[in-house]
């Protein structure tokens, strides 16, 4: 996300939560569950006693029900992804709705509960998009950190720019995904080190 978009979007949109007043960080993974990066995610932070938000996508869900009910099983907190991942954007009422809605029926059939956090897929929105959410009970969170770990920078480098830019209340975006599965381990451990280092603690996002 831009710094325009991190700077501006707050003011413009202040029902979406973009980051927290709290003085911890916040983990949010998108795209899983998947079979390969969530255990990985999961061992992690289970290692290291830390509770993240993983938004799913209802699809995926359908797929590997044990892996989202384990997610809820560990203690994190479990986020509306929608049902088939698709750009919202000027999409239709129905056709919005219907993402929303589906993937909120899978989700709760897997893990038990319904979830209370939504996030657009690519973070792209519409006012329509945020009124359907509304209705729905669901709290938009975007973030204010994109780690871009699906992309070909290597771990290090992943690691050193979420260092940099977190700060208090900070939410972090990483992805369980198949283009994290195999080189997840290989910064996450070593972002979550720096960040211990330099004082930071972990919590869950702010119900």
């Amino acid at each position: 996300m831009t710094l325009l978009a991190r700077t501006v979007g707050p003011a413009v949109f202040p029902s979406i939560l973009w980051h927290t007043a709290e003085p911890s960080l916040h983990i949010t993974f998108d795209d899983g569950p998947h079979p390969e990066a969530t255990p990985i995610a999961l061992e992690v932070l289970r290692k290291r006693k830390i509770s993240a938000t993983f938004f799913l996508v209802g699809t995926r869900v359908a797929q590997y029900p044990r892996l989202a009910n384990q997610i809820a099983r560990e203690g994190h907190s479990i986020g509306n992804h929608t049902l088939t991942h698709p750009n919202l954007f000027l999409k239709s009422r129905p056709r919005q709705t219907y993402e929303i809605v589906e993937a909120d029926k899978i989700i709760s059939e897997a893990v038990g509960s319904r979830p209370v956090f939504f996030r657009p897929p690519y973070g792209y929105f519409d006012l329509l998009t945020l009124s359907i959410a509304s209705r729905t009970n669901h709290r938009v969170v975007l973030w204010d950190v994109d780690s871009r770990d699906f992309s070909a920078n290597p771990p290090r480098s992943i690691a050193a720019k979420v260092t940099k830019k977190a700060r208090a209340g900070t939410i972090l975006l990483f992805h369980d995904n198949d283009a994290t599965g195999r080189k997840l381990r290989s910064f996450l451990d070593p972002m979550l080190d720096r960040l211990e280092e330099r004082g930071f603690h972990f919590s869950p996002l702010p119900v």
